[in-house]
């Protein structure tokens, strides 16, 4: 495993991991924006000019999934209870339960390279196998479903999570849910009762493009390293990409560096890339490049297992074009 004396001697790691909350201001502000500019066309233009707009609103939809992420790990505010209120509000539109998530999310980054380790979405990488499955992975058929399920035993009281969380964090995840319930039949009676398409445009639509945009921000993070060891080097993948997609996934490319140092706010990954860039076994020059090697590895069923780094891939190929 790395060392954080070895790796960041001559860094103040108390500077570099104060939370600044005025950098996720500014991310908020950005995607309300987005958002809002999103939204007043959807319901101005006409048809069908307004399809376009509300398939849009699943990027900052599924932005917001990111941006939520940052919460449940407290590097967006210094106090708990406004990360809470800010990821309850972010994961809203997609259905995530931000005390679910981070109830489960942590345990993952302990348990990286064991047995135990779960991933929260419920995504079934094992299953991954054809083409045929991944289209149910990516509209995270396996995670909705249990979704729904949460929310209607929720609603009537249930703690759904007690086996797993504290009794404190369960009641936190049972009111999540039951907040989701009523916002679904909030929607419900307002399509009904006033005739509109409001809900249809502003989520129904947006929600179906932010789901898979949302599975394919995470496909990257681990699938074809090697899980099997409790090292951040060789289990992780980091990928290098443009500022703006780098903004998009709220810095979820730099994903060693996020799982080295998980209280490091994610608009300093950047710096610990600085001190662990040569070390890294998975380092991706592109998402595009990544998509490629997973289509591939897809199509020969080679998902499971470890796959060569890209580096030695342009290594041998340079070596057979000298």
């Amino acid at each position: 495993m790395l060392s954080v004396d070895q790796v960041l001697q001559g860094m103040n790691m108390h500077a570099l991991a104060q939370v600044k909350s005025a950098h996720f201001h500014a991310k908020i502000v950005v995607l309300v924006l987005i958002t809002s500019a999103l939204v007043a066309l959807s319901l101005l233009l006409p048809t069908p000019f307004w399809i376009l707009p509300s398939l849009l609103l699943g990027f900052p939809y599924a932005h917001a999934v990111e941006l939520e992420h940052q919460c449940l790990h407290s590097t967006a505010y210094a106090t708990r209870i406004w990360n809470r209120i800010v990821g309850v509000t972010l994961g809203l539109p997609t259905f995530v339960s931000y005390s679910d998530y981070q109830n489960s999310h942590l345990k993952h980054h302990r348990l990286l390279g064991t047995p135990e380790d779960k991933e929260f979405f419920n995504y079934s990488y094992q299953k991954l196998n054809s083409i045929r499955a991944l289209i149910p992975h990516l509209w995270m058929v396996r995670h909705y479903r249990d979704v729904a399920g949460f929310i209607v035993s929720s609603v009537f009281g249930k703690l759904v999570r007690e086996k797993e969380a504290t009794p404190k964090m369960a009641a936190k995840i049972r009111t999540e849910y039951q907040i989701m319930g009523a916002f679904v039949a909030v929607m419900a009676v307002v399509t009904v009762v006033f005739q509109t398409t409001l809900f249809l445009k502003l989520w129904f639509i947006p929600f179906l493009i932010a789901v898979p945009l949302h599975a394919l921000i995470e496909l990257p993070e681990h699938i074809g390293c090697n899980t099997k060891l409790p090292n951040v080097l060789v289990n992780t993948r980091t990928i290098k990409t443009s500022k703006i997609v780098s903004w998009f996934v709220d810095g979820n490319n730099f994903h060693v560096e996020h799982h080295w140092l998980p209280g490091v706010p994610n608009d300093r990954f950047a710096m610990l890339h600085e001190r662990v860039v040569g070390k890294i076994e998975y380092l991706d020059s592109s998402y595009w490049s990544f998509y490629k090697q997973f289509f591939t590895n897809l199509r020969i069923n080679n998902l499971h297992r470890p796959w060569e780094p890209q580096q030695q891939v342009a290594m041998k190929a340079k070596g057979a074009g000298a």
